[in-house]
């Protein structure tokens, strides 16, 4: 549950204040993205209110519009959005996937799952706008996986020990910019490196599809041959390398490698190959749009036989990729 010193958060920041329905609706989308808001009795009290700051790559936001509204801003293509209500709730759809949101339940919005919302008077919400770009952009260099498409779980529970540490960092990072230590200036060294943090531990805190990746990683007291092998695995992958190909690349001999590993990771350097390339594969399965394949899956995650691709699929998830792709968990 994220609580502020002053409310609403970011007041010497002010965008816009109105009484008027379709001003407020031009006025923030100029901010995301065009949508629909429409007003759900004509008896509430409209008054939205908009407080912003803009960095790098990452923006802060607080928002209210006082009334029951819906907004429609379909799929909003650019950008992630999270939402967390400071007061009041919001029932959110994005994709499948429905939230009632809360102080103790934002949300994070898919940029490529169509989104629905209906803020219930009384409503006020901090938001944090990251560009879609910039969270992949992260993700392949904490992973050194080429990564093009991330999807959150859209349940952003606040009671979770990691979010809760997230929305610390969070709300500290409010703290700075309402006085005026940072969001000043978008080029500055401090202001990169703070919303780089703010994305990193996003990542690692909230379920999604490279969480197998990113949270699998070992102690920075590893020994140097297996952070060399890992990181020829987490390149090359998807290409067919052999035992040998790992141990000349970690400069050491089979046997100390395999070692290594099992002391370090609990497996051999290829069962960690088979378990980068099923986690990999995963990862597309759960984060495409249907425009891929099985097949053409099992391809990019470095599978050349279909038919032991599913098997060991199965094995290791309990389902036949097929299956993922129907359902796909963050759709």
């Amino acid at each position: 549950m994220l609580r502020f010193a002053h409310q609403p958060p970011l007041g010497d920041f002010n965008c816009f204040e109105t009484l008027d329905v379709d001003e407020a609706r031009d006025i923030v989308a100029r901010s995301f993205c065009s949508h629909r808001l429409e007003r759900m009795s004509a008896g509430d009290h409209f008054n939205a209110c908009q407080n912003r700051v803009d960095g790098k790559r990452v923006s802060l936001n607080y928002i209210r519009y006082g009334a029951d509204v819906t907004i429609d801003p379909g799929e909003l293509s650019d950008f992630y959005l999270i939402q967390i209500p400071i007061a009041g709730r919001a029932d959110v759809r994005n994709g499948t996937r429905s939230v009632c949101s809360t102080p103790s339940m934002g949300v994070v919005l898919n940029p490529d799952r169509h989104t629905t919302m209906r803020w219930r008077a009384g409503c006020e919400q901090v938001l944090v706008q990251i560009e879609r770009p910039y969270v992949a952009e992260i993700a392949t260099r904490m992973t050194g996986l080429g990564v093009s498409a991330i999807r959150f779980h859209p349940g952003l529970d606040m009671k979770r020990t990691a979010v809760a540490v997230w929305a610390k960092r969070l709300r500290g990072l409010f703290g700075a910019a309402a006085g005026g230590h940072v969001f000043r200036d978008p080029k500055c060294l401090q202001q990169g490196q703070l919303e780089e943090a703010l994305v990193t531990s996003l990542l690692e805190a909230q379920p999604n599809t490279m969480s197998h990746f990113v949270n699998e990683t070992p102690t920075g007291a590893a020994p140097a041959a297996v952070k060399r092998a890992l990181t020829l695995i987490n390149e090359r992958f998807d290409q067919d390398i052999s035992l040998l190909d790992i141990c000349a690349f970690a400069r050491t001999t089979p046997r100390n490698l395999q070692i290594l590993f099992k002391r370090e990771l609990g497996c051999s350097p290829m069962e960690h190959l088979q378990d980068v390339r099923l986690n990999f594969a995963r990862h597309l399965l759960l984060a495409d749009n249907g425009n891929r394949s099985v097949s053409e899956i099992a391809e990019r995650s470095g599978h050349r036989h279909a038919g032991r691709f599913s098997q060991a699929y199965k094995a290791r998830f309990g389902e036949v990729p097929r299956e993922t792709l129907r359902r796909r968990f963050f759709c």
